[in-house]
């Protein structure tokens, strides 16, 4: 037999909020889900006091007392917020294997002026890679719940490879300018819409005096043709200018307990962006993210993500095995989302490998090798981890140890166009001969003692230039999964910040750059 009674209502009378010397009253009281004068409701405190904590202003352990009011039926709410550091200067160092010492800064104010705004800037920094963005985001415009934003950037990648000597040489460069406008807006209190317009030019070129022939011998390039010989038929199709006018959106589920360090719930973002709203790209990339957190108790927590992506074009193709999706457009993996990976490091790849002028044999070495990431059409990536507890004297010094799983691929590019010199430039005994590049007549020929390359010929303008017998392969472009596995140790130390990863590959695939050791640094203030 259960006998049920209505308990007395109880109704908030007010909400006092103390602590918050630089955050604004508002910023705290737009995240409280019950108002003054509403009914008491404990599962809406308890979401209140896990969106407050969400906002990564306030010291954790944030609780919501409850004090009796003026009468029997009224209670009053008193949230006790410690403020803590909101601007991060981040500093993270790098040595990769691929591109040397690797420096990025960022600074960041994620509540700008006390309002909950959020300014950033960041410039990464390596001998291949450059970088500027710069961005803002009002999360309450006008005080109406929807957020809008705007970013700004430029970003120069230069591509490279291997010669003679381990001696390395730029081959494409790829400049990316533009900028992108964002909204969002809540449709229930664990789903939200956002919106976003992008504008971007995109210039990827070669340096016309190292892999451009000199047709009229004017000792000039601007006029002349990419040398395939020379850079590779799936460069030379890859260059030119282009603007992307792309229209996007996100649908996104979040009941995590802390956005910025959650131990329970779950997030899945599902995005779409469809360019050629103007412009002279077209593809339709899809994208779809999940994450869920467990607490399983005594501080252990643990955690599973999974990604994936896929890129269509739209457009028509523009010749044989050239690919609709264009070389900035696709997906590429590796470090940092990665671990055990190198920049770029996983995914389809053109190797050029020289012969031995004297064997005719194939030169495999690494440092002999071209090996440019060229990316796929799709891609996915999981990761599991466990965030190990240490004892209470580690905690205080803010160390967070964890072990992971990385598994993950990008594939479903088409097989570029590819050369090889090895059997047609050979001579009586089969012995393979150096080439020489094209120059004013568009002719080449076989390179001799008697006249090598840098000798110019009777009626020709100029020298020519000696290409070395080679052979290009495609690899990489496989759904097979790679995988590592490592510890890492997160610590907040005096000097800010800091984190490491050790990490071994499992399983990978031919070409597939792999990387044991990677840290980086930061300070707040």
């Amino acid at each position: 037999t259960f006998r049920v009674a209505d308990a007395p209502r109880v109704y908030v009378e007010r909400i006092d909020i103390n602590g918050n010397t630089l955050t604004q009253d508002k910023v705290v009281r737009r995240e409280f889900r019950v108002a003054e004068g509403d009914a008491f409701n404990g599962i809406a405190i308890k979401r209140s006091q896990e969106r407050i904590q969400s906002l990564g202003f306030f010291q954790e352990k944030l609780e919501i007392s409850q004090k009796q009011g003026s009468a029997p039926d009224r209670v009053v709410l008193e949230a006790n917020v410690e403020e803590k550091s909101t601007g991060e200067l981040q500093l993270s160092a790098g040595f990769s294997s691929l591109e040397r010492f690797i420096v990025n800064a960022s600074i960041r104010q994620r509540n700008f002026r006390g309002k909950g705004q959020e300014l950033r800037a960041s410039v990464n920094y390596s001998t291949y890679s450059k970088s500027v963005e710069l961005g803002f985001t009002e999360p309450y415009f006008l005080d109406k719940n929807i957020a809008l934003g705007g970013d700004i950037f430029r970003k120069d990648y230069n591509s490279f490879n291997f010669g003679a000597n381990n001696q390395r040489q730029t081959t494409y460069q790829q400049v990316t300018t533009g900028f992108q406008l964002r909204m969002g807006v809540p449709i229930t209190e664990y789903w939200s819409f956002a919106a976003r317009y992008g504008l971007s030019l995109d210039n990827v070129s070669l340096d016309r005096s190292t892999y451009y022939f000199d047709k009229n011998g004017d000792g000039k390039f601007g006029d002349d043709e990419c040398d395939e010989f020379v850079a590779g038929r799936y460069l030379c199709d890859s260059l030119g200018k282009r603007t992307t006018s792309s229209l996007g959106y996100s649908l996104v589920f979040s009941n995590l307990n802390n956005n910025i360090r959650p131990s329970r719930g779950q997030r899945m973002v599902f995005s779409q962006d469809f360019a050629g709203l103007g412009g002279n790209v077209k593809y339709l990339k899809s994208r779809i993210d999940a994450a869920k957190y467990w607490d399983l108790g005594k501080r252990f927590i643990f955690s599973i993500s999974a990604e994936g992506g896929l890129v269509v074009p739209l457009g028509k193709s523009t010749g044989a095995n050239i690919d609709k999706v264009r070389l900035t457009d696709r997906f590429f993996l590796g470090e940092p989302q990665m671990r055990g990976f190198d920049i770029r490091g996983v995914g389809p790849r053109v190797l050029r490998q020289r012969y031995d002028v004297t064997t005719g044999k194939l030169i495999t070495t690494k440092d002999q090798t071209t090996d440019d990431a060229i990316g796929g059409r799709a891609y996915y990536q999981g990761r599991a981890e466990v965030e190990i507890p240490l004892g209470s004297g580690a905690k205080e010094l803010g160390l967070r140890p964890s072990v992971f799983l990385d598994v993950g691929a990008v594939f479903g590019v088409t097989q570029p166009n590819l050369l090889t010199l090895a059997n047609t430039f050979t001579n009586s005994v089969g012995v393979i001969q150096s080439v020489c590049r094209k120059n004013v007549d568009g002719t080449r020929r076989f390179a001799t003692t008697a006249l090598p390359c840098d000798v110019p010929r009777t009626g020709n303008v100029g020298t020519e230039q000696d290409i070395a017998p080679f052979n290009e392969s495609f690899v990489g472009n496989s759904a097979k999964p790679r995988v590592a596995v490592g510890f890492g140790v997160n610590w907040n130390s005096p000097f800010g910040p800091f984190r490491i990863d050790i990490a071994k590959v499992l399983l990978k695939t031919e070409g597939d750059q792999t990387k044991t050791f990677t840290f980086n640094v930061g300070t707040q203030f």
